[in-house]
């Protein structure tokens, strides 16, 4: 008999158990001052069965942030979805936040792990590079790089999430991803050649994959 899979699974079970302790602790105080010991009493787990699956409660955390970003991947661009306006998908990474909201405000909120938010900007401006850039053609006036435009966009988006979770998730999921869309529609109006007047860039975005 093959005892692989079995292992397999009950790896897979410690890593979510402990993920699960991670999470349950950020909701309750800063990341700072969680401990392994915390993490592993609340998981019911050995120190030692910690350290068999994660050096330091950094990687811990990393790999936290990773599923979280893989259940908004799957929102956001569902597989099964051969194309979706982005302004549809602006909306759906609101309501990601708002159903997962008390652990965003603890990942980015004050007394927060460093650099998470790094994270997801670098998934919103690969986002943004490939379901709107990657349609516009640069004008010959603007020598600014489709990375550059992204990486606005990308902080842009931040910047709207992390006020909008201050604000206690007012408005609406479906107002925050209107207003980013179009402020975006709005930001590359004056960019792309030919494409100059903001109506004609939200009709674009509105049939785009």
């Amino acid at each position: 008999m093959n005892e692989a899979p079995r292992l397999d699974r009950r790896i897979q079970r410690t890593r979510r158990e402990l993920r699960e302790a991670l999470f349950s602790l950020l909701l309750e105080r800063s990341y700072e001052t969680v401990t392994v010991l915390d993490i592993t009493e609340r998981a019911r787990l050995g120190r030692t069965t910690f350290y068999l699956h994660y050096h330091e409660k950094e990687e811990l955390l990393r790999e936290c942030v990773r599923e979280l970003l893989s259940e908004l991947r799957r929102g956001v661009e569902p597989e099964e979805v051969a194309s979706c306006p982005y302004h549809l998908r602006s909306i759906r990474i609101f309501e990601h936040v708002a159903r997962h909201h008390r652990l965003y405000q603890a990942l980015l909120g004050d007394g927060g792990p460093a650099d998470v938010a790094s994270l997801w900007k670098t998934y919103f401006a690969e986002l943004y590079q490939r379901r709107v850039l990657s349609q516009f053609r640069m004008s010959k006036r603007a020598a600014i790089s489709h990375d550059l435009l992204a990486a606005s966009a990308a902080g842009a988006l931040m910047g709207l999430i992390e006020q909008w979770l201050k604000e206690q998730l007012s408005p609406s999921a479906e107002v925050m991803g209107d207003l980013y869309w179009r402020l975006m529609a709005t930001s590359i109006s004056t960019v792309f050649e030919g494409n100059t007047r903001e109506r004609e860039i939200s009709s674009m975005l509105v049939v785009q994959h």
